[in-house]
């Protein structure tokens, strides 16, 4: 008796040894696809520098500065640079090589990021996606928990995209957490809707025994709620534009689960945060155009056809095509994609079999996110400028959210299954016809989940053999960090590192240093913890961040007595300097970079020089031809 309670206790543990196991293999896959030129050098991309400034602030001053790690003083969400930060302290202080050198805060962003991409976000999903099969059979449970995870890397959606466009790392790490807040919030639904079963019920007169359910329920309640609001400020913390992504992933949910008096409530206070936000940006941000969205984002352009955007939705990105073209002209299913478009027709058609609110909510919140994608990437007009501001009008964001609503649509449908499986096996045989019947339907229905598998595991393997998309973004990544540019003055070369490196050990980490940061001066702040006035390439010239342009005015003016009283000032104990080296990089685009042309006029720098307001410390001109203007100035500040 003793070895049968033994046999099923160990059965009882299979769902969870698979979800590990599944979250393991998702995560070898993550780092297998890491690109590995970004271990020693950093992302080279528009928004890279920030990350790696703000994880250098808080490595400098600690978590006071967590709530304003914006150069002008601005919040930024601390939570991913606060791990980062961590990470990278830590493995200092152990002697941990890759943390002891210049690319310490680069390998610690990377570790961070592996833990979102690589472990929080399958696990994530698995224990999501759960949600929907979790009154499935141990089987079921075990083989679902072990396949979603994998499904949830092997699309180039999410967490990929998000190293590969910008990179916009702090919202792929709260994209990696919202699986978590979207499980608790559908827990607290229930709960929610439990208290409000047994209290209508107990008005009604019900039996007094519904006291002890009603504090049950109330507690439960109580449970879920705070793990919602604890999910909720973990969110908010890594980046609170994904409560946009919350609302119209959950929303579905919400209707079918709440009394329309509460809906039309939730509504109501949708309406009422739409209009403030709408007073707060007319006021703060003064437009003419806010009456008139067909005219925003004028220079906006469609990324893909409707064939193409439709194409990528319903395959999760299994997708391959010209990589001349960019990876949004990708049109063409990999057979993985068409196993994963034929997995999810199946499965959205098994939802709609003896649909529930349930299987509603989760076909609704599909077509919520496919509606905003396709917004985002194909429509135009004043209805998709309208739906997909937030996202900034684009499909760089909103494609990251087909997952959350993809595999829901799988895992609903193996739950169906499992049930068809069972209520066939229980089917009692009347007679010699209806056996005959009965073993037809049983073979169908296990066919049916033999189609299913086999499909599943088509896209599972086939995802990780041949996935264009991930591969041309793990490219992308690893060729953008390359120090070898055809372009000597793109944002990071052998010769601006090796001038980067100099230019530090002459300035050390505190005298302030001006220039345009993007010509790859920013870059010295995430290497070196070098004192750039502009670490990033827009430090805004709001609250404290005043100083930038009165620089940029002051550089500008070609009065070198207020160059030095404005320059000299930020950091009174310490030497000032300006670098110039070399124009901006062509592969960083900003609709403001004019405001950097005063650090290039030639002239001026020279005039600089011969009245006395600065002089050449370091000479870069050997580098090249190219470098004939390159060169390190301190400027001539006065005794204090």
């Amino acid at each position: 008796m003793s070895s049968i309670a033994s046999r099923a206790n160990i059965i009882r543990r299979f769902p969870a040894a698979a979800v590990m196991i599944g979250t393991a293999v998702a995560c070898g896959i993550v780092i297998a696809w890491f690109p590995d030129a970004i271990w020693d050098k950093p992302i080279q991309g528009i928004d890279a520098p920030a990350h790696y400034y703000f994880t250098r602030e808080i490595m400098n001053d600690g978590l006071s500065v967590a709530t304003s790690l914006l150069p002008n003083g601005g919040f930024y969400p601390p939570l991913f640079h606060t791990l980062a930060a961590f990470v990278a302290t830590v493995g200092g202080a152990l002697g941990i090589p890759m943390f002891t050198g210049s690319a310490a805060v680069v390998a610690a962003v990377n570790c961070v990021w592996i833990l979102g991409g690589g472990i929080l976000w399958p696990l994530g999903m698995a224990l999501f996606c759960g949600y929907f099969f979790r009154n499935a059979s141990i089987m079921t449970r075990s083989v679902l928990y072990f396949c979603i995870p994998i499904l949830a890397v092997s699309s180039g959606a999410n967490p990929f995209q998000m190293l590969y466009a910008g990179p916009l790392i702090a919202y792929a790490f709260a994209s990696n957490l919202l699986p978590y807040l979207l499980l608790a919030t559908l827990y607290f639904l229930d709960a929610f809707s439990t208290v409000l079963e047994l209290k209508i019920g107990k008005a009604e007169g019900a039996a007094k025994s519904q006291d002890s359910q009603m504090h049950t329920a109330i507690r439960q309640l109580l449970i879920a709620l705070g793990f919602t609001a604890a999910a909720f400020l973990l969110v908010m913390a890594a980046q609170p534009k994904l409560v946009f992504t919350y609302i119209v992933i959950m929303l579905p949910y919400a209707v079918f689960r709440l009394p329309w008096k509460l809906v039309a409530a939730m509504f109501g206070l949708l309406v009422l945060g739409a209009i403030a936000f709408f007073i707060f940006a007319v006021n703060i941000y003064p437009s003419a155009k806010y009456f008139h969205p067909e005219t925003w984002f004028h220079t906006h352009r469609p990324s893909m056809d409707l064939k193409t955007s439709l194409t990528y939705a319903f395959t999760d990105g299994m997708v391959s095509g010209g990589i001349n073209q960019g990876l949004t002209s990708f049109n063409v299913p990999t057979v993985a994609g068409w196993a994963m478009l034929v997995l999810l027709v199946i499965s959205m058609v098994m939802a709609l079999v003896h649909a529930n609110k349930q299987s509603i909510a989760v076909l609704l919140s599909f077509a919520l996110v496919l509606f905003v994608f396709e917004c985002s990437a194909t429509f135009t007009g004043a209805i998709p400028n309208i739906v997909t501001a937030v996202w900034y009008r684009n499909e760089v964001r909103t494609l990251t959210m087909l997952p959350f609503v993809i595999l829901p649509v799988i895992a609903l449908a193996g739950a169906r299954l499992d049930t068809w499986l069972h209520d066939m096996a229980a089917r009692p045989n009347i007679d010699q016809s209806t056996t005959v019947n009965q073993a037809s339907l049983r073979m169908v229905a296990r066919i049916f989940a033999g189609l299913c598998a086999a499909f599943m595991v088509v896209v599972m393997i086939g995802a990780q053999a041949v996935n264009p998309v991930k591969t041309a973004m793990r490219d992308s990544v690893n060729n953008a960090a390359s120090l070898d540019k055809a372009d000597p003055t793109e944002q990071l070369t052998h010769a601006k590192l090796d001038i980067l490196t100099r230019m530090v050990k002459q300035t050390g980490t505190d005298a302030v240093v001006i220039s345009d940061p993007m010509n790859g001066s920013m870059y010295a702040t995430a290497l070196f913890n070098a004192n750039m006035l502009f670490p990033v390439y827009n430090p805004q010239n709001t609250g404290k961040g005043v100083i930038f342009s009165q620089v940029e005015q002051a550089f500008g003016s070609g009065n070198g007595k207020e160059l030095l009283n404005t320059a000299c000032g930020i950091n009174p104990q310490q030497p000032a300097y300006f670098l110039s080296m070399g124009p901006q990089a062509p592969s960083l685009q900003f609709s403001f970079a004019a405001q950097y042309d005063p650090f290039h006029d030639a002239q001026r720098i020279e005039q600089y020089v011969i009245d006395g307001t600065m002089t050449k410390v370091q000479d870069y001109s050997s580098y090249g031809d190219y470098a004939k203007d390159w060169a390190l100035y301190q400027l001539q500040c006065p005794a204090r």
